[in-house]
């Protein structure tokens, strides 16, 4: 029997990576171009993002907005930014990262960041109206608008990762990655707060003028980054039309490289046409290729996807109390029709999560019999893996069921 159990889930793990990557696939086909394009719209909108402009709190709070209706826990975590060798109070001003998280269903404290700079600038060329208008469309709208739309596409699919997901919108890093390194130092002082598994930064990702055949982006590297490099380069191929042209240039220039400074795995993301409009007031939306935008955030969809919901790369192991553990029998498993469950000295509040591999909830509700066999009706789910979850009070069990 045994044997046979082995053999079966064998059988189901290559079923399951096939079904996995189709699932991606899905998920990467519901990215909308007209979604991006509206989203670097109503960035434009504010007219200007400059880091000293008086709006800068009404643009945080339009993010931190936006990332509440897609279902995240969002703050605003203010810094001060001194602007003068001198300072005086006129030289002080208070700038505002958005932090938004969607919580791990395994491991809370192990996070994966997905990053873009929200502020702009426009003061090349001898332009002298940036504190009005700083339109910022491919610098850096672009790279915050595909991660509005990988917010949309995680909340409209229900996906529950099993590490936290965490997306910065960070201010200032126009003024030298001011934004990005007063995060990491929170993060990691006076002790580390999270185990910040990867980090996967947007930046610039919207400027293109080459045929779709030969899109091509930057995969702008870090040393101690290796394998979060080779996925990016596997999944650009597996899931998109990109070709990566994979460089250390310029992997100081943006907020990526605060957190690789602190020894984080980091990948940067970047258009590898830069755009003849950078820091000018011509940086505005019609100039944005969006449907090589739309490739680049298919890929920054799949690595999110990968390093938070699934669990071959930063593993984490699945929590539990193992006196709690022995309470429970699973009376069936592989599942055909029910999935029958002992347990004993449970609560009358315990609770039940079936969710997928994917990390989709399948079915939830109350342990009917705290002290007896429970019986749930397992007749409608396809053939694979699934996780089964109890939450009692404060533990939590988690077991791996197979379904025929």
């Amino acid at each position: 029997m045994k044997e046979i159990i082995n053999l079966l889930t064998a059988l189901f793990f290559l079923m399951s990576v096939s079904a996995q990557e189709n699932k991606v696939k899905n998920l990467c086909g519901q990215i909308n171009q007209d979604s991006l394009r509206q989203n670097v719209i109503e960035l434009q909108e504010f007219s200007t993002r400059y880091a000293y402009s008086p709006n800068r709190k009404q643009v945080a709070e339009y993010l931190k907005n936006r990332l509440e209706n897609y279902g995240f826990e969002v703050v605003l975590d203010s810094f001060l930014l001194q602007t003068g060798w001198y300072l005086t109070e006129a030289d002080t001003l208070w700038q505002y990262n958005v932090i938004g998280e969607k919580q791990g269903l395994w491991a809370k404290d192990t996070t994966v960041h997905l990053m873009a700079h929200y502020d702009s600038r426009s003061d090349m060329e001898g332009f002298e109206d940036y504190f009005n208008f700083a339109p910022g469309a491919d610098d850096n709208a672009s790279g915050v608008a595909a991660l509005l739309e990988i917010a949309r596409i995680i909340n409209e699919n229900n996906i529950s990762p099993i590490k936290t997901l965490v997306i910065d919108f960070f201010a200032a890093e126009e003024q030298g990655l001011r934004g990005s390194w007063d995060r990491i130092e929170k993060i990691s002082t006076p002790i580390w707060q999270e185990d910040i598994k990867a980090v996967i930064n947007l930046d610039m990702i919207g400027y293109c003028q080459s045929d779709s055949t030969d899109y091509i982006f930057d995969l702008i590297t870090y040393h101690n980054s290796d394998e979060l490099t080779q996925m990016a380069r596997e999944f650009a191929e597996q899931y998109t039309m990109l070709t990566p042209n994979e460089t250390t240039e310029n992997n100081y220039a943006s907020d990526s490289y605060s957190f690789y400074s602190y020894g984080v795995k980091s990948v940067f993301l970047m258009e590898h046409e830069f755009t003849p409009h950078y820091h000018t007031e011509r940086d505005v939306y019609n100039t944005i290729n969006y449907h090589y935008m739309r490739e680049l955030t298919k890929l920054a969809f799949a690595l999110a996807y990968e390093c938070s919901v699934n669990n071959n790369y930063g593993v984490v192991s699945l929590e539990q109390d193992e006196s709690f553990a022995k309470q429970v029998v699973l009376l069936t498993n592989p599942v055909k029709d029910n999935l029958r469950i002992s347990c004993r000295n449970f609560s009358s509040t315990t609770q039940y999560v079936l969710y997928s591999q994917s990390s989709q909830i399948i079915k939830q509700g109350r342990i009917e019999n705290p002290n007896g066999v429970n019986t749930i009706d397992c007749k409608d789910l396809k053939s694979g893996i699934y996780f089964f979850r109890i939450i009692d009070e404060n533990q939590v069990l988690i077991k791996k069921i197979i379904v025929l």
